[in-house]
């Protein structure tokens, strides 16, 4: 019976997390000719994006601009979750991508701490969680290859199956969830879009963003995505592993989003 309501806590610990806080990058401004300037999404305020609390500043690497041919980190300017690049942009394609370092979570009785099992003995929950987050644009009538339909290579990562700048609303999009490079069968993913969480702020700031999709993987990692919406849309999914050594975390978690924009 203990290690059943054991059990049923970690399950709520764990759901409390994931709900909290995403991540998410965002394309603020994207224009041949001109520097980039791109958001680093933390927290509930999608796509616009919020200052990261300091104390959560080291959590995050730079931003990377990826290209067909290069990979490059982004200059922190202004607030702390904007990025610019060091050039202007020239025609072509282009991803941004993030992350969020691996971290230790516990929860007792007081709530959460960034800390393992060894550092809060009396904790019920530990996960170790990371967070990946890539998006995709072109400049310049750039013709869209398979780079656009491609991984970046992150650890947990939502890959479009099909040309992601043309989607349109009521279009049936194949995704593809992938973990480690390998397809990850049963994967639920949620979307939501930013035409849909204005209209109940509230429950945004609540942590208990309205969505307006939700589907699992087939045995390929694929599930088709039918956005109803325009507008800026994030999709996110989340894979789980047991934690390699129980007596410092019970789980690893990987979470990770895919920004897109339906006109």
């Amino acid at each position: 019976m203990k290690k059943v309501m054991l059990t049923a806590l970690c399950a709520l610990s764990a759901s409390s997390l994931s709900q909290a806080h995403d991540l998410w990058v965002y394309a603020q401004d994207a224009e041949q000719g001109k520097p980039l300037q791109a958001v680093l999404g933390y927290g509930d305020n999608f796509p616009a994006g919020d200052p990261i609390p300091e104390k959560r500043l080291h959590i995050f690497p730079p931003l990377e601009l990826v290209t067909p041919n290069k990979t490059e980190a982004l200059q922190q300017q202004g607030e702390n979750y904007h990025y610019v690049s060091p050039q202007a942009l020239s025609a072509g394609e282009y991803k941004i991508s993030s992350t969020y370092r691996p971290t230790f979570w516990s929860k007792n009785a007081e709530g959460w701490k960034m800390q393992n099992l060894s550092e809060v003995p009396d904790a019920h929950y530990c996960e170790q969680s990371s967070m990946y987050a890539t998006t995709y644009f072109n400049l310049g009538g750039a013709k869209v290859s398979e780079f656009a339909q491609k991984p970046v290579g992150l650890e947990l990562e939502i890959v479009p199956l099909v040309d992601p700048s043309q989607i349109k609303p009521m279009q049936v999009v194949p995704v593809q969830v992938l973990y480690n490079g390998e397809p990850v069968k049963g994967a639920t993913i949620i979307g939501t879009a930013d035409t849909l969480t204005k209209l109940d702020w509230d429950a945004v700031m609540d942590h208990r963003e309205p969505q307006a999709f939700s589907g699992k993987t087939d045995k390929n990692g694929v599930m088709n995505f039918i956005p109803l919406l325009q507008g800026n849309w994030k999709l996110k999914t989340s894979h789980e592993a047991e934690f390699p050594d129980q007596k410092i975390c019970q789980k690893k978690k990987m979470y990770s989003t895919y920004t897109l924009n339906i006109k």
